[in-house]
């Protein structure tokens, strides 16, 4: 156990401290404490009783309150995220979403959700990250609910989600931006904002997706049968992929390039950009890069808790996953950077950090008024 708080993880904790006021800022220290050292069980009553030995009251009035100081929360790890972002020349954007597992009743959310272990009852989120000097960073955390679980009039689906996160990305990045994307938000609503703010996308695209080759239209499937030029570009030692490439016409979009690629007989995918001139072997380097979201998502349920939601209500889920956000960062900023796994990071940051110390910081933060 650390005997100081060093100072890089201090100057980045006050960044989000001081947007709250005193009290909430002593309970979203105890909580992000409760987040980053607690193993297993991570419910209020579990963090009060080892980390601050209170009863939990207090720290549920805070996560359950009102969503103002979630959205400043959120607004100061953008503007945080945007300094950093705007000082290099080339930015990775990728938004998706992920699912948390949950069963109970009378917990607002929920709903049964597509997830890469087929239809999941529990909760969902859309989310984005970047990528600032080689480090994964999160700067969203949007929670989806599904219609039947919303108050009236208050429903956003997970492509509006994405729409206000774009929105608050362009509003704040101004250097050059490439947002990745899977074919489930490859949609007008969604590219025609990339290209109007002058960033480029590259995002998978549906096999039964309709375009337009020289003003005939046709399924996007229907072109990766009969003769065409094939590029092999290597992935790795054991894998190649095959990827022919072709300018076509996207409904409601425009011009763009489609990638046609295959690893196996079972194995086509199909790939667009805005680049016009983007290569075959460009576009693989940039879209495997991806894959960092679901990494992103295996690391913040695996160790902080995204996952383990101990809260039934809807605002109080919301300000967890902020929580768990802030928390992902102060790791993963604060800690040296050859430290390559998260479980790494957490163990590392756990050992050079003083928790004591780390929970008296209230004290020396001015808070929002």
């Amino acid at each position: 156990m650390g005997t100081l708080v060093p100072n890089k993880v201090t100057s980045i904790l006050k960044i989000f401290l001081r947007v709250l006021s005193k009290p909430q800022i002593k309970h979203c220290q105890v909580y992000l404490v409760g987040l980053i050292w607690l193993i297993k069980f991570h419910s209020t009553r579990e963090i009060s009783t080892q980390v601050a030995q209170t009863l939990p009251d207090n720290l549920q009035r805070f996560l359950n309150g009102s969503p103002k100081k979630q959205k400043r929360l959120q607004e100061a790890n953008q503007d945080f995220l945007a300094h950093r972002a705007n000082k290099i020349p080339q930015l990775l954007i990728v938004i998706d979403d992920t699912t948390c597992s949950r069963e109970g009743k009378k917990i607002e959310g929920l709903g049964v959700h597509h997830s890469s272990d087929g239809l999941v009852k529990g909760q969902c989120a859309v989310t984005c990250v970047l990528q600032i000097a080689g480090q994964w960073l999160s700067w969203a955390v949007g929670g989806y609910r599904p219609k039947s679980s919303c108050p009236k009039g208050e429903f956003k689906s997970k492509i509006q989600l994405a729409q206000e996160i774009l929105q608050d990305l362009r509003r704040t990045i101004h250097t050059s931006v490439t947002v990745l994307m899977d074919s489930w938000y490859t949609c007008a609503p969604i590219l025609i904002p990339i290209i109007e703010a002058g960033w480029t996308f590259v995002a998978a695209i549906k096999c039964n997706r309709i375009l337009e080759v020289n003003g005939k239209k046709t399924i996007v499937r229907h072109l990766a049968k009969g003769p065409r030029t094939y590029m092999t570009v290597r992935i790795s030692k054991k894998r190649k992929l095959k990827i022919a490439k072709r300018i076509v016409h996207l409904p409601k979009v425009g011009t763009v390039l489609l990638f046609i690629t295959k690893g196996g007989v079972k194995e086509t995918r199909f790939l667009i950009t805005n680049n016009l001139h983007m290569s075959e072997s460009e576009m693989v380097g940039l879209y495997r890069q991806r894959f960092g979201i679901e990494i992103f998502h295996k690391d913040i349920k695996q160790h902080l808790a995204f996952g383990h939601v101990f809260m039934r209500s809807w605002q109080g889920v919301q300000t967890h996953w902020t929580l768990v956000m802030i928390a992902y960062n102060l790791i993963t900023l604060s800690v040296p950077k050859h430290l390559k796994g998260f479980r790494q990071k957490i163990r590392h940051f756990r050992r050079t950090v003083s928790l004591q110390n780390l929970l008296e910081l209230h004290k020396k933060i001015k808070p929002f008024s």
